[in-house]
């Protein structure tokens, strides 16, 4: 029975290896691709993960420490030391998204071959042949490492995927904003803003933390960042709920801001805590009221809808491989369990075939 759930074990493992080699977003270019220019130079403004050097930071900050406030032209002590954490977490945030995906391509492709020469192996054993140490010892080795790489993998991929405000900058000494590309998160159903306490207010705002209040990779999956399509033939609530807001005519609760991002958005955010309002009204063309905004929706204008689903994609493809990930390393240590146990239990010396 041992050698046939090791069987099962090995062969388990690199089904879902292959699998998540097939997904695997760094692996396949979804994310922490660097861009090139027409000549084939690598776009220094667009690093990829892997192009950036993680050392940069390390220089920045190591020039930079020693400065007084006026020659570093920051406003005052504050300025300087959150600039030069932002370049100490710049660096963190670099080698974090270097190792991810050193582990995705070692933990993946490692589980692969490994695992397949336990399959051979697992059913020349079954089968009757006398190799129950080999197979033992390069199940349990095969497991070990396996589970290692793999466990530390999700859990850095799973730090990115959840933590990590998208498009934010590190590098950043003095003025320029690191926010300056992020957008506002939203929950699933695009909602950014909630009715509470007799006003709007930012559902993820937090005056104690600014990257609360901007976009990670786990929002990707949100429908109305990729392709959508509303039902302006039966027109159904959803049609009016997410129409523009407007003051005459059709009126629902979207609201377009496309043109906030980084401060502006935080600004925006921070006057809505301090401003009362009433809530707004959702219309139909006739001006009849059909109801009431309890949140208002991140959704772009009619003529810039998304027509693709790259976001979608990437996000099916970051969460698959994630739930796969798990179920190899624990797989894995199946694998190095029944490992031990085969080379425990067996007899004879390593490869000897049996006396008939």
């Amino acid at each position: 029975m041992k050698n046939l759930i090791f069987l099962c074990i090995a062969s388990a493992i690199f089904i879902f290896s292959v699998i998540s080699l097939n997904v695997a977003p760094t692996i396949n270019g979804l994310v922490g691709k660097g861009k090139y220019k027409r000549n084939g130079d690598l776009d220094s403004t667009n690093y990829g993960w892997a192009d950036y050097p993680c050392s940069y930071y390390s220089n920045l900050y190591n020039d930079n420490k020693d400065k007084s406030v006026s020659e570093g032209h920051w406003a005052d002590q504050e300025d300087k030391d959150y600039h030069l954490d932002l370049v100490k977490e710049g660096k963190n945030n670099c080698l974090k998204k270097q190792a991810m995906i050193g582990l995705e391509y070692s933990s993946f492709n490692i589980n692969v071959i490994f695992s397949f020469i336990c399959a051979i192996l697992g059913i020349l054993l079954y089968s009757g042949n006398n190799i129950g140490k080999i197979v033992g010892l390069i199940g349990l080795g095969t497991g070990v490492i396996g589970f290692i790489l793999t466990f530390i993998y999700i859990i850095y991929s799973g730090i990115i995927f959840n933590n990590d405000v998208v498009d934010k900058k590190y590098g950043i000494l003095t003025g320029d904003d690191p926010y300056v590309d992020s957008y506002v998160s939203t929950k699933p159903d695009g909602a950014f803003l909630k009715y509470k306490d007799d006003k709007y207010v930012c559902i993820y705002y937090d005056k104690d933390n600014k990257d609360k209040l901007f976009r990670k990779y786990s929002e990707y999956g949100n429908w109305n960042l990729n392709y959508y399509h509303l039902d302006s033939k039966n027109k159904d609530d959803d049609f009016y709920k997410y129409s523009e807001i407007s003051s005459t005519g059709k009126s629902g609760c979207t609201y377009d801001i496309s043109g906030y991002k980084g401060k502006y958005l935080w600004d925006l955010c921070k006057n809505l805590e301090e401003t009362k309002n009433e809530k707004y009204k959702i219309k139909d063309e006739n001006g009849n009221k059909k109801g009431e905004c309890d949140k208002i929706y991140l959704l772009p204008l009619s003529s810039s809808l998304p027509t693709t689903n790259e976001k979608r994609k990437l996000y099916n493809y970051w969460v698959t491989t994630i739930v796969f990930g798990c179920f190899i390393f624990v797989l894995d240590i199946g694998l190095a369990i029944f490992g031990f146990l085969i080379f425990k239990d067996s007899k004879g010396a390593p490869g000897a075939v049996p006396i008939k």
